[in-house]
């Protein structure tokens, strides 16, 4: 019996060993397949992993590489002037406005949403800052319970109105969930405080003093956009209104990046309001978040980012190592894609700093 049970250990002990010995070897990348100069290595990774979509990589607010690949559409190839829905990264937007009127001392962080919505359920216990978060515990109405349609035509009100006889999934500021619907409502503050509809909002106060020429919430003629596809086929309709505040902008790789270089400049926002938005506010494993960001450390480095995307076939990635002064920006209109996993090579790549399989995840 000794016996048996030896052989069983040693077994165990060499299959640790085995597993530990293929982690190191195959575990991380270190993309030694790459060669030339560090643009030329990004452009190898990207055709490498046969990808659709807009790259922009900067360095200290000076772009090192910037590129497209694949279709926007039929007969029109991706380019950095390409216009995309660029989903959910419209949420850093939506609390930087909401930041904006906190430094005007319009608005309270600490404000419960009663005094913007009076007949919301458990409004008077759910602060303005725990929607910037996500731990308000209001339900997203985009969750499959609610069957939310996504062709048709929304007014704010309503699409809050999906959730409003929901029973709130946590005691407010107790976790975090993301939640749509909670952007949504802040869109809305942001109209009753400031007196501008939340596009009017957004052109004037984030659009002009960052310099975005091109970026807008309908499309105007002749201007050139990204069609979502979904493994190759078109995706299905979207309507903009479905998303309001929570992920209805149209806007360029080039935009997005003087977007990101006002917000380190503090020309929309103090450094304090920067930092107090970099600072995680709520978290459930795997996930952190704070004002308008996740919270995140990139293979070591404190960093800040956010995904976005349709189900009409966008999946897009944004992350910025703060001490570092990178910033990665990939817009993919093919579904398929994992904008996440391409972001974080190619912060590797930027880096010159091997990468985890499992910080292609996290």
């Amino acid at each position: 019996m000794k016996k048996f049970f030896k052989i069983i250990f040693i077994s165990l002990i060499s299959i640790v060993l085995l597993a530990i010995v293929l982690l190191l070897l195959l575990g991380r990348d270190n993309h030694k397949d790459l060669s030339g100069t560090l643009p030329e290595q990004l452009d190898q990774y990207l055709i490498k992993q046969d990808f659709q979509g807009v790259v922009l990589v900067s360095r200290d607010n000076e772009e090192v590489f910037k590129k497209g690949y694949g279709m926007a559409g039929a007969d029109i190839p991706n380019t950095p002037s390409t216009h995309f829905q660029i989903a959910s990264l419209s949420k850093t937007f939506t609390a930087i406005a909401i930041m904006q009127l906190v430094e005007e001392q319009l608005l309270s962080i600490d404000e419960p949403i009663s005094t913007f919505f009076p007949e919301y359920p458990n409004a008077d216990n759910i602060t303005v800052g725990q929607l910037l978060s996500h731990s308000s515990g209001i339900p997203d109405y985009l969750g499959p319970e609610f069957k939310f349609d996504f062709s048709k035509e929304w007014k704010p009100e309503d699409i809050v109105k999906v959730t409003q006889d929901a029973e709130l999934l946590f005691t407010p500021g107790e976790s975090f969930q993301y939640s749509n619907t909670g952007y949504v409502m802040l869109g809305m503050i942001i109209e009753k405080v400031s007196g501008f509809t939340y596009e009017e909002y957004i052109e004037e106060h984030i659009f002009k003093p960052s310099g975005m020429e091109n970026s807008m919430f309908s499309l105007k003629e002749g201007v050139p956009v990204a069609i979502g596809h979904i493994k190759g086929e078109k995706g299905p309709l979207i309507n903009n209104t479905a998303a309001f505040a929570a992920g209805d902008i149209i806007s360029t790789v080039e935009d997005l990046a003087l977007f990101y270089q006002a917000i380190s400049d503090h020309v929309l926002i103090s450094g304090e309001s920067e930092d107090l938005m970099g600072t995680t506010h709520a978290k459930k494993f795997p996930s952190q978040y704070g004002y308008g960001w996740f919270t995140q450390d990139v293979m070591g480095y404190d960093a800040v980012g956010h995904s976005g995307g349709y189900p009409s076939g966008f999946r897009h990635y944004v992350t910025r190592l703060l001490d570092e002064g990178i910033t990665v920006i990939v817009l993919s209109n093919e579904m398929t894609i994992n904008s996440k996993s391409i972001n974080r090579n190619l912060t590797s790549i930027m880096l010159q700093e091997p990468i985890w399989i499992w910080e292609e995840k996290f």
